[in-house]
């Protein structure tokens, strides 16, 4: 069961967006501990729509490709984490377990896990994953895109100075 209704979310996104309270009201008002929570329910709302605010009781499991994709999102996109989460239609909490878990681990760490207990029972704590070729090549070309992102970003900083300095020269 979820902690909160369906409902509720959408009473207190259309009690935001009447623009008569903040969210720190709302946190107030109805004794949310958080305002993140409020704000998250808001931007997937505007994002998704008031549907998306049902709680899903299914599990949905996500590929390799698709969290590689998210992640390589976060990197060359200047949007928080909340943003593409909300963009996706995925929780907060999971575009933030795949993102440090590729900084960790790269993208063997975002593989499928296998189901079910394991054969053994041996302890094995933090087990060394071996990245398969076409992994080691994932991540090079998410490395690439996020230096590429990057360097655009400063020669678009560099032409605009350029230009400003070009502009005060002329007057």
């Amino acid at each position: 069961m979820t902690k909160y209704t369906f409902e509720f979310k959408v009473k207190l996104v259309q009690e935001y967006w009447n623009g008569d309270v903040s969210y720190s009201d709302l946190m107030r008002k109805y004794n949310i501990p958080s305002m993140i929570t409020i704000r998250k329910w808001v931007l997937q709302a505007s994002v998704h729509g008031l549907s998306s605010l049902k709680a899903q009781h299914t599990k949905k499991v996500y590929s390799q490709d698709f969290k590689l994709f998210v992640v390589n999102y976060v990197k060359t996109h200047e949007v928080s984490q909340m943003a593409v989460a909300a963009h996706f239609g995925i929780t907060f909490s999971r575009v933030n377990s795949w993102v440090n878990t590729f900084q960790k681990m790269g993208a063997a760490g975002l593989r499928k896990r296998p189901r079910g207990r394991p054969a053994s029972m041996t302890k094995s704590t933090n087990k060394k994953l071996n990245p398969s070729a076409e992994e080691k090549y994932k991540e090079e070309i998410l490395k690439l895109k996020a230096q590429l992102q990057e360097t655009e970003m400063e020669r678009d900083i560099l032409k605009a100075l350029a230009a400003m300095r070009h502009n005060q020269r002329k007057h």
